[in-house]
């Protein structure tokens, strides 16, 4: 009797099979973000030095805005994908919404641009459509990313933010292959009317893929089979439970810690890579076109997203993100030691970095979903998404303030110094790991026979 309840629960034990391809389809948005992001941190910049001839700290000061906007509406933006209803369910509605208003919002941008390269003062009105596109994709970032937690079981949600992440990597990929390709040149001036075309119609069509493909509240509703049938139902995945998340004295620390290890891994990865090419050509005298190393990392880092997951599996959340802010913490100090007598150390540096960047990168998310309830899950990623946010408005000034002391080489110990940081934070970290579910199969079926 006894052999029979241990197999009943090694049998109940088994993992539920993870929907892949509804991991890829609900991650179809979050690779509209990702590319409209990438080609607007690329392109704008240009845009407002050489077309509407803007000073260094002007540009600078409009391209903060996106930054602003994240810290202002972001949390705004996830509690009111929190309490939404209805036929498309919760976050479809403001990813309709925020994808058409981005795309019109780009249409002007680029009509506009195009009206500058051509001798008009147009200033103003594109000023006025960036600020709208910005607000307007920024008003499904939460929402996007929520889908994760929806659509998921916890135990699978590491995964499921592997494949988020997988697919917006592979957005950064098509605009450095296709986007970037083309913007034009007339009259040695850069013209980005058919990369802007480009970046609209692609960021619609992922987004018509989506109401195509993806019934969200059926897959919420299966999420939650899963969850009864799993015995997972509790305070926070009970869908009749409608009370807002309360959390411990214990968990707010927790949260506290994750979202100061978010801040962290952040300033670390953005105060490197924003002053790397000018390390590379004055530190290391290599040529900017130099790429191979920084290459090498990204598309590693983007390989070994799914690998982190199922290493995740084994070891857990909080122990992963022990294990990758380690490595980064070696890769990056390692850099600091690289010369301009053997610059091709670089590579094992990076290799390092990139292996251990996804372990911590694609946990953090679901550590803090972990820690509220499921209907709160879009309230709780704009948290997220504001830690990095903020990361990426401090840490340039915050690493120039080092480089200006010690020159260029000490980035590396910049990016180990906040990795190490991380480190800690989730060492004391004590919520938001997977809960196991194999001694309570077994104690149920033992107890039952």
């Amino acid at each position: 009797m006894r052999e029979k309840a241990v197999r009943t629960a090694k049998k109940r034990d088994a993992a539920p099979p993870f929907a892949w391809d509804r991991a890829v389809w609900i991650s179809l948005p979050f690779f509209a973000l990702t590319l409209f992001w990438q080609s607007y941190d690329y392109t704008v910049p240009l845009m407002l030095s050489q077309h509407f001839r803007l000073g260094t700290t002007a540009y600078s000061a409009v391209m903060s805005i996106d930054n602003v906007v994240a810290l202002l509406f972001l949390p705004l933006f996830g509690i009111l994908s929190d309490r939404l209803t209805g036929r498309l369910g919760r976050r479809t509605p403001l990813i309709l919404l925020g994808a058409a208003g981005g795309v019109t919002g780009l249409a002007f941008m680029r009509l506009f641009d195009g009206r500058a390269t051509e001798g008009a003062d147009v200033f103003a009105p594109f000023l006025a459509a960036l600020v709208l596109t910005v607000i307007f994709m920024s008003l499904f970032r939460a929402p996007s990313a929520a889908l994760v937690a929806d659509c998921f079981i916890r135990p699978q949600r590491t995964r499921a933010n592997a494949v988020l992440n997988l697919v917006g990597a592979l957005a950064s990929v098509a605009f450095g292959l296709v986007g970037r390709r083309l913007i034009r040149e007339r009259g040695g001036v850069p013209v980005f009317t058919d990369c802007m075309l480009f970046v609209a119609l692609t960021v619609a069509g992922a987004i018509l893929l989506y109401l195509l493909l993806v019934r969200e509240n059926r897959y919420v509703a299966r999420a939650e089979e899963l969850n009864r049938a799993w015995g997972l139902i509790d305070e926070k995945t009970d869908p009749s439970d409608r009370t807002r998340t309360r959390l411990t004295a214990p968990e707010k620390k927790s949260l506290a810690r994750i979202l100061l290890a978010t801040f962290c891994v952040y300033a670390a990865y953005n105060g490197f890579h924003t002053h790397y090419t000018n390390y590379l050509v004055k530190y290391l005298r290599q040529s900017p076109s130099w790429m191979g190393p920084y290459l090498l990392e990204v598309i590693l880092a983007t390989l070994m997203m799914l690998p982190a997951a199922f290493v995740t599996s084994r070891l857990g959340r909080r122990k992963s993100c022990l294990a990758g802010s380690a490595l980064c913490v070696l890769g990056y100090c390692g850099v600091s030691l690289v010369t301009a007598e053997r610059p091709e150390l670089l590579y094992l540096w990076f290799f390092v970095a990139a292996v251990g960047f996804p372990l911590i990168g694609i946990n953090l998310g679901p550590m803090v979903l972990e820690l509220g309830k499921d209907r709160d899950s879009g309230r709780f990623m704009s948290w997220y998404y504001v830690a990095t946010t903020a990361a990426q408005i401090v840490t340039p000034v915050l690493a120039s303030l080092f480089i200006n002391a010690a020159g260029y080489r000490v980035i590396g110990v910049y990016g180990g110094v906040f990795n190490a940081l991380a480190f800690l934070c989730c060492l004391l970290a004590r919520h938001g790991d997977v809960k196991p579910a194999l001694s309570a199969a077994v104690e149920e079926a033992l107890a039952d026979d």
